[in-house]
This record gives structure tokens, C-alpha cells and sequence, in this order.
């Protein structure tokens, strides 16, 4: 049964055409995006907005809005190209299924191209356009600027991308129950209730939207602890650009802002205090005593991941 429920839940929010990113690529519409809030006027954003405004939006007016326009229904879970350039980035970089964490071997766009998505092809330079601009993402959102580099530096011969693999591994195998538990996570998150106080459960139980909030705590624990896009919903790999085996998990707060202020393409969710509830309290305490088990690991790490893709 529990295999049943996880299978279940790869194929949650396909609305629309066939063609959508599904959740399995981690969706957009409830626990938030790749980047959470994004300040369209931070002067470092402005090599990662133009690179997508110039090089990758028409080309995603070309071969996706037909089936991920954000102009779609509001139950549209994957409306990442909007009909117009305004605000045509903003609205990309929220959607996880999207950009995942932003790393060029990791985005699901990119993913989704390779496995030849909707059989739609695409040219290498179209690729490669793709490619620089998340690349450019990434020097931007780990503080080294997006003018400063490809964002293909490395420590020891280690990318970015493979970086962010092996901190999301060694996380996941040091994740417990038993400390998930301790934390109540279960219980705070599946009765947290938004300003008009639906519960969280009522919308994210199984999944929906890409974002898990649940009383069932195995499933709850199962989910976040082996699909690496639910789990970056609640926790976000903060890179060290300059030397990359000091990269670490961080809380993803900004995840949590911005979709609780409502911005695209999360304006129809509802808003809830995101900063002051049980479950950032709970999200806290089993942060804490994961890092400590981490920390204590060192390299060897807590044992085997338990990520299944």
C-alpha cells in the first residue's frame, strides 16, 4: 500500500495537457518554488533576469506555453511561461517543477528535454542558453554575483550540481523518524491552518502541488526523506561557491514567504503567518537535530541515502 500511495503521488496535479512538468519534478503550486521570493529589483539578478528574458523565455513561448501558460486555470499546477515578458521570470524562477534547484544537472527543465519531453526538440544552442542562464541563477542566489563566472567553479573537481547531489544525499541518510517524530512534523503541519483556516492537510495530504503536509507521519517521513523535490520544499541547498565542500542544508524560509504573501504564481493560496506557526517550529527542531547528526557523520555521513531520484 504505501508503494501505491508514493506512486500516487508522481502523478498528482497533471491538469490540463499531457504535456505538463508533473510533480514528481516537484510541482509549483503549494509549498513554493525553486527560489521562493524573487526581488526583480536586486541589481545581482540582473544577468539571471536578462539571460531569461533575452535567451530562454521565447523559447519557451515556442514550445510550452501551449501546454504551461500561466494564463491557464488557477488550478494550473505547472503555469510557468507567462503570455507576456513582464513578469515572465519571476514567475518561472517560483516554479520548482521548473528550476528545481537551479543546477544546470538537476533543473527539471533540463531533465525534462533530455528524455525528450512531448517528443519537442530542442537545438543545442537552445540548450546551452538554457544552461547559462541557470548557471548565472545560481551565482546569483549563493552570494557570488551573476556577473562573476559560468557558476561552473568547483573544489576539488566537484560542480555546483554535484555538490547539491551529494549535501541533499548525505541529509536524506541522516534524516530519522525517530527525530522527525520528536519534532512533532506530522502533527504541525497537517493541522496548520491558513488566515481562513483551511488546514494544511486538506490541500497537501497526498502530495498536491508538489508540497507534502500530512498527519500520516510515515508517509509525511517517507516523501520528504526520498523525492529530493518535496524535501527541497522544506530544506534548500545553500552553495559555498568559493569552496564547495563547505555547501550545507539550510531551512527553505523563502520558499515558505513566498507563498505566503501570494506572489505569481502563487497568488491564489491562501495567506498564512509563515514565519511565527507550529510547523516552522517543528521544521526548526528536526533541522536542528538532523545538522547535528550531520555534523557528528562528518564525510562518512549517517549512512545510505535514501533519495530515489
Amino acid at each position: 500500500m504505501r508503494a501505491v500511495l508514493l506512486a500516487a503521488i508522481a502523478s498528482i496535479g497533471l491538469v490540463g495537457c499531457v504535456g505538463e512538468l508533473d510533480t514528481t519534478g516537484g510541482g509549483g503550486g503549494g509549498g513554493g518554488g525553486g527560489g521562493g521570493i524573487t526581488d526583480p529589483t536586486d541589481p545581482d539578478s540582473t544577468m539571471a533576469r536578462m539571460l531569461y528574458e533575452t535567451n530562454v523565455y521565447p523559447t519557451m513561448v515556442a514550445k510550452c506555453i501551449a501546454c504551461h501558460s500561466a494564463a491557464g486555470p488557477v488550478s494550473n499546477l505547472s503555469g510557468f511561461v507567462t503570455p507576456t515578458i513582464d513578469k515572465a521570470w519571476e514567475t518561472a524562477v517560483n516554479y520548482q517543477s521548473f528550476v528545481g534547484s537551479f543546477t544546470a544537472d538537476t533543473a527539471p527543465v533540463l531533465l525534462k528535454i533530455a528524455a525528450g519531453h512531448q517528443t519537442v526538440t530542442y537545438s543545442s544552442d537552445e540548450i546551452n542558453k538554457i544552461t547559462d542562464w541557470l548557471n548565472a541563477e545560481v551565482l546569483w542566489r549563493n552570494g557570488a554575483g551573476s556577473g562573476s563566472g559560468s557558476g561552473s567553479g568547483s573544489s576539488g573537481g566537484e560542480t555546483p550540481a554535484a555538490a547539491t547531489m551529494r549535501v541533499l544525499s548525505q541529509w536524506s541518510g541522516c534524516m530519522t523518524k525517530t527525530n522527525f517524530d520528536a519534532a512533532n512534523m506530522a502533527q504541525a503541519w497537517g493541522n496548520m491552518t491558513a488566515n481562513n483556516n483551511q488546514r494544511c492537510s486538506n490541500c497537501h495530504a497526498s502530495g498536491d502541488g508538489g508540497f507534502i503536509a500530512t498527519v500520516d507521519s510515515q508517509l509525511f517521513f517517507d516523501v520528504v526523506s526520498s523525492n529530493k523535490y518535496f524535501m527541497l520544499q522544506y530544506f534548500t541547498v545553500k552553495l559555498d561557491l568559493m569552496n564547495l565542500a563547505n555547501s550545507k542544508i539550510e531551512i527553505n524560509t523563502k520558499s515558505f514567504l513566498g507563498v505566503s504573501q501570494g506572489p505569481d504564481p502563487h497568488r491564489e493560496h491562501p495567506r498564512f503567518n509563515a514565519t511565527t506557526n507550529n510547523g516552522m517550529n517543528a521544521l526548526n527542531e528536526f533541522y536542528t537535530t538532523t545538522m547535528a547528526a550531520v555534523t557528528a557523520a562528518g564525510t562518512a555521513g549517517c549512512g545510505p541515502s535514501k533519495l530515489t531520484n
